[in-house]
């Protein structure tokens, strides 16, 4: 024993275990490995132990771990010594070792049955994965009671339209609120802690702080109002906000719970029922005082027909005050007007219907003289007590006198006949006017084309000249008046048609050309840019105004020149065509354009002007544009020349082919202008009262080859022709003046197409106002010339219609005129 210890890594006294027997290599290495293997297993096992005690502070019994994991490492360490044997004989550490395994064997033993009364309480392995079964299935059922009463608080926070909040003890947000961000917009970020402030309006932020605090101060209920920022309608919107406090066990405030709801609609309504019950104490308060100050009568009667409401007015027309009109029958207080008024009243309690406008003439105890007053009757419906139908409980009736206005209307009905009746007067004027004054205008012009062909002398030929183109001024003169009359009395219309607007200015061109040669003027048409084909205008009234336009510029410039430009305005609305006629001339004042468009004025009104006219042209012009749907405009300085603009709308540019004309087009003339007069074969009868008329027509027929026969007024023409025709001689065409003594041309030309006579007949008129030509046609004549004649027109007319139109074809031509003249008619009356 002595000698233990201090030899007790010795190894002197024994042989290594190689040495010891007879080993063989397999045997000796099959020791080796075993027991380094046992070492190690040992040695894994407390490890796992240790591992499993460290981390399982609930399972008992971690000294019994603890001295079975001693046990196994020291079992495992003798193992790990038989093995190192083989090579040192530590057979004394080696009995040391295993006197510590026996001392820890049987410390484990002894640990085991003092444990074992407690370890044998321990349930089984079967009961314990019951249990766990138990628990897991508990667990789960909680898990998903929570996650389904997640679900609804999400839901809740999602659907409703209030904010569901929560804050810690101190009043802050300490989570993200999903409900707050929602409705304000502000992420977490922004609204965590105290950030919800800020959605706050500023206004109500103070005293929302201030509640704030006392509530977490005293841990009482908190309720406040204000306005909070909504992201949805960009707006801050009323709110009421309540919130609890949830406390611990102990009675420790934890956190708070509250709501916010919106209430800007009840704020609204409540302000828009504030505000519709003033409006409706305002509105019965007017409606009061309408009734009463109103200067018509009103009244409201029951289907008694007793008065249950009468105003002022009302009272003061019947008589009787209003007092005693309540509760009064309508036949007691009106007996001459009952058999009036109760059809009336029976009607509207009958349909239910209003009647309006109506006029009713008699006498009230108010006034002994008879009155007209005019009346309207309305319903008053009433729902009945189940609200499916409406009756009419009583009629209300708006009365107003209108004798005064009944006066009136018979004085302005006299004033208008008689106003009618100047009209017509100044009509047939002008008619007698433009027929006195023509007809010897035709007799003068006539006989100067007459004179023309006889004389050869170019001094007297010049004066001819002269006589004709004075008489032809005289003649414009009074085509303008005539025509400031057409307008000023509305009879003179415009006809748009389609027109070829290069044409159009080709042919003014050629005209207007020669006027500015006289004056030794230059005249030039320029197109700027690209032009509309054609326009749909009136051409002839668009030409007159041009020419009018175009002529005053020549007739006041002395020097230089004058340009018609002409161009599309596409970019206007609507699409423009503008006309500008440009000129070097003398220039207009700004006082000279204020008068220049009234009728007989001139820009120089002075006796001694240097420029004469009448003063028409440009008054007629810009009418005439007018009726176009045009504007006429003018720029103007004295001594630097005017530019007038004349601007006619296209009505759509979708439809119009735009072409550039390189060059003014010059319109051939007419081949049957060109040529020699027709000859003609044929027996005519002039009819005219004037002397002059008949010798001037006849000597133009009978040279172009016909044979003439004349009658100085209607009758005499009606016998000639009947006469001609019972002779088997009957005259091939009539040539008939309109305006005749005794019997005049429309009459005549009934009386002969009565008799049977189909042969044609020229009217002859002086085309004073509209309808002259229309008058003539559908009199029965088949065609129409104003005076003064044109003798060309004269023997051109009658080579139609007695060389190419056959009588055949006249017929079908006059009765599709009665036709189209029966079918206006019928919608005149219709209308």
């Amino acid at each position: 024993m002595s000698e233990f210890f201090p030899k007790f890594f010795d190894t002197s006294d024994f042989p290594a275990r190689w040495y010891c027997g007879n080993w063989s290599e397999f045997l000796g290495w099959l020791h080796i490995v075993s027991d380094v293997a046992t070492f190690a297993a040992y040695f894994a096992i407390p490890a796992v132990l240790i591992y499993f005690v460290r981390k399982r502070d609930d399972f008992p019994f971690h000294k019994l771990f603890w001295l079975f994991g001693g046990f196994i490492l020291a079992c495992g360490t003798v193992h790990l010594i038989e093995a190192i044997i083989f090579w040192h004989p530590i057979y004394r550490v080696s009995a040391m070792m295993k006197v510590i395994t026996a001392m820890i064997s049987w410390a484990t033993v002894i640990a085991l049955v003092r444990y074992m009364p407690r370890i044998l309480q321990l349930p089984s392995i079967a009961a314990t994965n019951e249990r766990l079964k138990t628990e897991i299935s508990q667990r789960q059922q909680t898990e998903r009671e929570l996650r389904e009463a997640k679900e609804r608080h999400d839901a809740i926070l999602a659907g409703t339209s209030s904010i569901v909040w929560t804050t810690d003890r101190r009043g802050q947000f300490a989570k993200p609120q999903i409900s707050w961000e929602r409705y304000t917009g502000q992420n977490w970020d922004e609204h965590k802690g105290l950030g919800w402030a800020e959605a706050i309006h500023e206004d109500d932020l103070p005293e929302l702080k201030r509640r704030w605090q006392i509530s977490l101060s005293n841990g009482t209920k908190h309720q406040a109002t204000g306005r909070i920022w909504h992201q949805e309608s960009q707006a801050y919107r009323a709110f009421i906000a309540e919130a609890v406090p949830v406390k611990n066990d102990d009675g420790t405030m934890r956190e708070w719970v509250g709501t916010i709801t919106d209430i800007e609609e009840q704020e609204q309504a409540q302000a828009a029922l504030g505000l519709a019950k003033t409006d409706l104490v305002k509105q019965k308060r007017e409606l009061e005082l309408i009734y009463e100050a109103t200067p018509v009568g009103l009244s409201l009667i029951d289907r008694n027909y007793r008065f249950l409401r009468v105003n002022e007015t009302l009272a003061s027309i019947n008589g009787y005050s209003v007092e005693q009109h309540i509760g009064a029958r309508s036949d007691e207080m009106l007996p001459e007007l009952h058999e009036q008024l109760y059809p009336i009243y029976d009607q509207i309690f009958a349909t239910s219907k209003p009647i309006l406008n109506v006029e009713i003439v008699g006498k009230t105890p108010a006034s002994d003289q008879e009155k007209t007053w005019l009346a309207s009757y309305f319903p008053l419906e009433l729902p009945s007590d189940d609200g499916t139908a409406h009756s009419v409980t009583a009629v209300s009736a708006i009365v107003q006198d209108i004798t005064d206005r009944k006066e009136t209307e018979r004085r302005l009905q006299q004033s208008e006949a008689a106003a009618l009746a100047a009209s017509r007067s100044k009509s047939e004027f002008l008619a007698n006017m433009s027929h006195e004054i023509r007809t010897p205008m035709a007799a003068i012009l006539g006989y100067a084309d007459v004179l023309l062909g006889h004389l050869k002398d170019p001094d007297n030929r010049n004066c001819v000249l002269i006589m004709k183109r004075n008489g032809e001024h005289l003649l414009e003169l009074i085509n303008d008046i005539l025509d400031l009359s057409r307008i000023e009395a509305g009879k003179l219309d415009v006809e748009p048609e389609a027109c070829p607007l290069p044409q159009l200015v080709a042919d003014i061109q050629s005209l207007m050309q020669v006027r500015a040669g006289e004056k030794k003027v230059k005249f030039e048409v320029e197109f700027e840019g690209q032009v509309p084909g054609e326009i749909l205008t009136d051409a002839t009234r668009l030409r007159q105004v041009l020419i009018n336009l175009i002529g005053n510029a020549i007739k006041f410039t002395d020097e230089g020149e004058v340009t018609l430009k002409v161009k599309f305005v596409a970019e206007a609305n609507p699409p423009l065509v503008e006309f500008a006629i440009v000129d070097t001339g003398i220039g207009i004042s700004p006082e000279q354009q204020e008068r220049l468009f009234k009728p007989f004025s001139q820009g120089d009104s002075s006796v001694t002007r240097q420029y004469g006219g009448s003063g028409l042209g440009l008054a007629i012009s810009q009418r005439l544009v007018q009726m176009l749907d045009g504007t006429m405009e003018l720029e103007s300085e004295p001594g630097e020349g005017s530019t007038f603009f004349v601007r006619l709308p296209v009505d759509s540019i979708d439809e119009i082919e735009l072409v550039r004309p390189d060059l003014v087009i010059r319109r051939s003339e007419p081949e049957e202008l060109l040529s020699e007069s027709p000859k003609l074969d044929c027996r005519v009868l002039v009819v005219d009262d004037r002397r002059d008329v008949r010798h001037i027509s006849q000597h133009f027929l009978e040279k172009a080859g016909a044979r003439v026969a004349t009658a100085e007024d209607g009758q005499q023409g009606i016998d000639e022709a009947i006469a001609a025709r019972d002779a088997g001689q009957p005259f091939d065409l009539i040539v008939m003046d309109m305006q005749m003594p005794n019997v005049d041309g429309l009459q005549a030309t009934a009386r002969l197409r009565s008799a049977g006579i189909e042969l044609p007949i020229v009217a002859l008129t002086a085309d004073a106002m509209k309808g002259d030509r229309d008058k003539c046609l559908n009199g029965g004549c088949d065609d129409y010339l104003s005076k003064p004649i044109d003798h060309a027109k004269l023997v051109n007319m009658v080579a139609k219609y007695t060389q190419q139109v056959t009588a055949e074809e006249l017929v079908h031509r006059r009765r599709d005129r009665a036709e189209q003249l029966r079918k206006q008619m019928g919608d005149s009356n219709d209308a």
